[in-house]
């Protein structure tokens, strides 16, 4: 008979919040599996990533640095810049949002990190004494078509280097992205909203600093985000910039068929001189556009979180922040059960899935409603644009509101 390997909590997915989520279990003493498609890194390889700029940049709210500090993450991220305030504008428009520094806002918003920074902080973490006792990493495997068996435990196959290996666990997670097989074997439906858009994205160097200033011009045709990057080097002198650049589908394309000269000409156009001249251009990649919610979030011991889970438009930037949002939030029930000494029971998931799926269905829509307020065609005629520059104009002045929008950027 194949042996049985038992551990408390098996996750498949080992991106930023499969792993953060893994860190923080075998932090509480849980006997904790972790499985993912990849390669195993080293870390030379990982040093070579950070050798060079990523194309995006993690956009971090506070309760996101808190859990990384928490799980002793962010004392391990090698570069990252803090933004102090935001800028959000209409480029037909007047009026601006400011989410800046006064006595009742914190004085950094967050951070932008790199994806290659924080693979790096993870994986040094994860594979610390301290948290490697209780957690096993497993690389190049994937699970078995058989499915997943429930019972009093979940069981399931995998395989990996060439052996098939079976487990038994009180509780598994998916976190292993928006083709989430996981989420397939547990049965769950996803709701889908393709946006008919493609973000372009980059890192550029201009003349002028960025000012620890994350910025977004809604423009007719997308949002253009221009965030602030960390220096590589010392000759960087705050002047690199992360760009994500929402365009239809089509425009995307051409715009992707350029040279990096004619590229970087349109980018200028659009960002209108904002940061002055752009001197370089490196790392330019792209991605489609939708947002998609899983119909459930939980099914007989077995959760999703992250994109496994929920995606979002990237005009907010809080597509990461939302899965650690789910990371927290089932810390926050599995810390409930363990103080009362009692069992995992599905009463406990079910409200780690009220708490986020409320949450994170007010985020999804309301990103889909900006984003189709400044690019739907119908949008752009009438008295729409001049309602829209309006309201925008009143809303700047409005500082509660402003507060109240930073707050809920920040929720926990």
């Amino acid at each position: 008979m194949q042996q049985i390997h038992h551990y408390d909590i098996a996750i498949i997915g080992a991106g930023a919040v499969g792993m953060a989520c893994a860190i923080a279990l075998a932090q509480r003493q849980y006997r904790v599996l972790l499985l993912d498609q990849q390669s195993k890194p080293d870390r030379q390889g990982m040093i070579d990533r950070l050798s060079v700029r990523d194309a995006r940049v993690y956009a971090m709210n506070l309760p996101s640095i808190e859990l990384l500090t928490q799980i002793g993450v962010w004392q391990k991220v090698v570069r990252k810049a803090d933004y102090t305030q935001m800028q959000v504008w209409a480029k037909d428009g007047k009026g601006e949002l400011l989410f800046a520094e006064d006595n009742l806002l914190p004085k950094t918003l967050g951070s932008m990190i790199e994806p290659s920074v924080l693979d790096m902080a993870l994986w040094e973490r994860a594979v610390e004494p301290e948290v490697a006792q209780y957690l096993t990493l497993v690389y190049e495997a994937k699970l078995a078509a058989q499915g997943i068996d429930v019972g009093k435990e979940v069981s399931f196959l995998y395989h990996a280097l060439g052996e098939t290996h079976r487990v038994a666990c009180r509780l598994l997670i998916g976190a292993d992205g928006r083709q989430s097989q996981v989420r397939q074997m547990m049965g769950i439906q996803v709701n889908r909203l393709d946006y008919h858009q493609k973000a372009i994205c980059c890192a550029i160097k201009t003349t002028c600093p960025h000012q620890h200033t994350a910025r977004q011009i809604m423009l007719p045709t997308g949002t253009l985000a221009m965030l602030p990057m960390a220096d590589l080097t010392q000759a960087d002198k705050a002047c690199w910039h992360s760009i994500v650049w929402t365009l239809p589908t089509v425009m995307a394309d051409e715009y992707l068929a350029l040279s990096e000269v004619q590229l970087m000409q349109q980018l200028a156009i659009a960002m209108n001189d904002e940061l002055g001249e752009i001197s370089q251009i490196e790392s330019i990649a792209s991605f489609a556009l939708s947002a998609q919610m899983a119909q459930a979030y939980t099914v007989n011991q077995m959760v999703l979180i992250g994109d496994a889970a929920h995606g979002v438009h990237p005009l907010a930037g809080q597509g990461l922040n939302l899965g650690f949002f789910d990371v927290l939030a089932l810390l926050d029930e599995l810390d409930k059960v363990a103080k009362r000494g009692v069992p995992l029971h599905q009463q406990a998931l079910n409200a780690y899935q009220r708490a986020c799926m409320a949450h994170h269905g007010v985020m999804m829509h309301s990103f889909s409603m900006i984003n189709f307020a400044f690019t739907a065609q119908f949008a752009q005629s009438g008295l729409l644009p001049w309602v829209r520059s309006e309201m925008m104009d009143w809303l700047s002045k409005q500082k509660p509101i402003v507060r109240f929008l930073n707050h809920k950027a920040n929720a926990r």
